[in-house]
């Protein structure tokens, strides 16, 4: 809600707020001298049930409708308005909502009083109490009731729309339903207690009151058990996602974007502990935005994820008031609420999940416990995932040059043939030799040829991005695989390589000598063969780029690249 649609609605409440209770003390009728004390047990009966609401989708319904509609009856509108007024401050003031939300809830419910009451004697209906075996009139009574139904949808559909901008709010949904389903409940039991009371008086108060608490507390409660049985099987449902999961990045965005559909998120951030001596952001989201980020690290017992750390407690913050002294900067002015959970496995504190909102008292008990088994769910996936990814790391990577081994470009070269087979797109080889580097080694040592391998595989790699994958073959020879590149191209990238490696000067150590820094030229022998014209499966072309590496290359003299001729 914008800061002045905030401003008109506490300028009309406090213009509308005197003229109700001048007409109240001015037009109260009846007369209401013998009658206070039977109003205190009412309000506090109403207070009672208001603060225990049911939430259906956003909405909360409470069984006040049924003791309003009694009050209503016995001492007319005023009476009734100014009860209802007084139940609406006082439980919006004991859930802690912002002052302006009790603006809109005062207008709101002034306006369905009024609207109902209107219908009511429109359609003849009298108040009063009843005598002896007298009954209200039912169809004004049932006009009440469906008028305060629906005039409270319809408002409280455009305060959303129009106050709140909620684009998915619709008018009728199966929240409507089930208010007209209560109401239907309600609706006798209202009767009944302004039945009661006419003919027993204060009495009836208790007679009424203390099965409406009952019901409220049950409805209350099982409604609750409902929201939790969700939640867990939502939760459940992620948790079986995470374990499927076995890549890093794939599992941080599975959590993040099924926790944002499931709770009221404008950011969140995970953070994973580094060298057990700082909290480091790994991921964050804002606004329909998931992406990786370098903020500042934290240290333990540091703003409010390093003091779920030092403590191995989550928190939960309802207001910007709460946690804005622990707060080190992360969280936009404009957050409220926060809940901030541990990640623990094997006992042991291993990162921290911080998730907030823009919307005050957004995540309860309930919200903190799901969230606290997800962290966990998270951390155990997250090693697991860690795990899968070094291991296929070593099985696909050279430990010494960090390229991909020889097993991965060879699978990688069948998989390159069988879509050739359905997508009929030519690709080609590159297999490259260093020139004279057993001279390398016998002058320089092994390390130092170690560490010209190391520098030719970067080398490649910067020159070749992704256009292709770069591969160790084994010993000084590197192999190449450029998909959808035909011959005449792959043949001008081969070239470039090997100008490119000509004039690089490489630096490596003299292990052999006087152990400084030396710079030294190298050249490459080159061999190219294009598929399917120079080889029709895989083991022929790599055969045939060595025959044009080893005959057109390295026997014409090295530093050159040459093409397989059949």
């Amino acid at each position: 809600m914008t800061k002045s649609a905030k401003h008109w609605i506490s300028v009309v409440c406090l213009l509308t707020w005197p003229m109700i209770l001048w007409a109240f003390f001015t037009f109260s009728v009846p007369s209401l001298e013998n009658y206070w004390l039977d109003l205190v047990g009412m309000l506090i009966l109403m207070i009672t049930v208001s603060l225990f609401p049911i939430q259906v989708r956003g909405t909360n319904i409470s069984l006040i409708q049924g003791i309003s509609l009694a009050i209503f009856l016995q001492f007319g509108l005023l009476v009734e308005l100014i009860m209802v007024q007084i139940t609406i401050l006082s439980s919006l003031w004991y859930l802690k909502y912002p002052l302006y939300r009790y603006g809109t809830s005062s207008l709101m419910f002034m306006i369905v009083s009024a609207a109902s009451a209107l219908v009511y004697y429109l359609l003849g209906g009298e108040i009063g109490g009843l005598g002896m075996n007298e009954y209200p009139p039912i169809i004004p009574v049932i006009g009440y009731s469906l008028t305060a139904l629906i005039t409270n949808h319809l408002v409280l559909h455009l305060i959303r729309k129009n106050l709140y901008k909620e684009t998915s709010n619709t008018l009728f949904d199966k929240g409507f339903l089930w208010e007209l389903l209560m109401e239907s409940i309600i609706l006798p039991v209202g009767i009944t207690f302004y039945i009661l009371y006419s003919q027993l008086g204060t009495s009836a108060i208790l007679f009424v009151g203390v099965p409406f608490v009952i019901i409220s507390l049950i409805v209350n409660m099982y409604h609750s058990s409902q929201k939790i049985n969700h939640l867990l099987k939502f939760t459940n449902k992620i948790g079986q996602e995470l374990t499927e999961s076995l890549l890093v990045d794939e599992t941080l965005d599975i959590y993040l974007n099924r926790i944002t559909k499931m709770l009221k998120v404008d950011y969140a951030y995970i953070l994973d502990i580094e060298d057990q001596t700082q909290l480091t952001v790994i991921r964050k989201y804002e606004s329909d935005r998931t992406y990786n980020v370098n903020l500042p690290f934290l240290f333990k017992g540091e703003g409010i994820s390093g003091k779920v750390w030092e403590s191995g407690q989550s928190l939960r913050f309802e207001g910007r008031h709460q946690w804005r002294k622990y707060s080190k900067g992360f969280l936009p002015i404009t957050v409220q609420s926060v809940v901030s959970v541990p990640m623990i496995r094997n006992h042991e504190v291993v990162g921290v999940i911080t998730f907030a909102s823009n919307q005050k008292k957004a995540y309860d008990k309930p919200h903190l416990m799901i969230l606290e088994i997800l962290s966990n769910y998270l951390a155990v996936a997250l090693d697991k995932a860690k795990n899968y990814e070094a291991t296929k790391q070593r099985s696909e990577r050279c430990h010494l040059t960090n390229l991909y081994n020889y097993r991965y470009f060879e699978d990688r070269l069948y998989d390159m043939y069988k879509q050739y087979d359905v997508f009929q797109n030519t690709f080609s080889l590159i297999l490259l030799d260093i020139d004279h580097f057993k001279r390398v080694n016998d002058t320089f040592g092994h390390q130092s040829g170690n560490e010209v391998l190391c520098q030719v595989a970067d080398r490649l790699v910067e020159s070749i991005g992704d256009q292709g994958t770069v591969a160790r073959y084994g010993g000084e020879e590197f192999v190449i695989l450029l998909p959808e590149t035909n011959h005449d191209y792959c043949m001008q990238i081969a070239e470039l390589l090997r100008e490119n490696i000509s004039q690089t000067t490489f630096s490596i150590s003299n292990d052999l000598g006087d152990f400084h820094k030396k710079k030294i030229y190298l050249t490459v022998s080159i061999g190219v063969a294009t598929a399917p014209e120079q080889g029709e499966d895989p083991l022929t072309l790599i055969r045939n780029a060595d025959r044009a590496m080893y005959t057109g290359a390295k026997q014409q003299g090295r530093n050159k690249v040459a093409s397989y001729i059949g």
